[in-house]
């Protein structure tokens, strides 16, 4: 009887052990996923925040003083810092709006594999795409209202790596993260 008593004792500590490993890679898992949604919201809010830098109009002298790449990837940087998260790298100039999956024309998501670094997992990447015009690129505000009316759309992509095998092996070693704003050029 005490042999059949302890025999139970151990195999119990066996199926604790390897529930308690089970609950903490889900534990892990979850922390991994919780992060991946606080890192989105900051996404979203820094693409708001440069859309509504970009669009702002100057009544006092007729102009959109932050219409440019400097201004805009400030106010960005400014809230992904906020975040937790790294300053963003500014694709402007060269590639203004990313390649979409889908050829929209609008340049919303989703986004080509090629518009998020290769291996820059966990950095920001800034497009500002004016007009819906590849090559079109603001680096200094204009000197006067003339692009009022134009759309900038702001994208913030990220990839993101998991910290935990659970993950990993679920859903692989990174997921594609993006937010986009359009806002349009105010003025009168």
């Amino acid at each position: 009887m005490a042999t059949e008593l302890q025999g139970r004792r151990g195999q119990s500590t066996v199926e604790f052990a390897l529930s308690a490993l089970v609950l903490l890679l889900i534990l892990l898992g979850l922390l991994d996923l919780g992060r991946v949604f606080y890192f989105d919201i900051g996404l979203v809010g820094a693409a708001r925040e440069g859309a509504r830098q970009a669009t702002w109009f100057d009544s006092n002298d007729s102009t959109n003083p932050y219409l440019d790449d400097t201004d805009i990837k400030a106010a960005v940087d400014e809230t992904l810092q906020h975040s937790a998260l790294p300053a963003s790298v500014l694709a402007n100039p060269g590639v203004t709006c990313p390649t979409t999956t889908d050829s929209n024309p609008n340049h919303n998501p989703p986004y080509d594999d090629t518009a998020y670094l290769p291996g820059a997992s966990g950095v920001p990447i800034l497009y500002i795409c004016y007009a819906n015009t590849p090559g079109l690129d603001f680096a200094t505000a204009p000197a006067d209202n003339s692009s009022r009316g134009i759309d900038v759309n702001v994208i913030v992509l990220m990839k993101f790596g998991f910290t935990t095998a659970l993950m990993q092996g679920v859903l692989g070693n990174s997921v594609h993260m993006a937010a986009n704003t359009h806002m349009t050029v105010g003025g009168f």
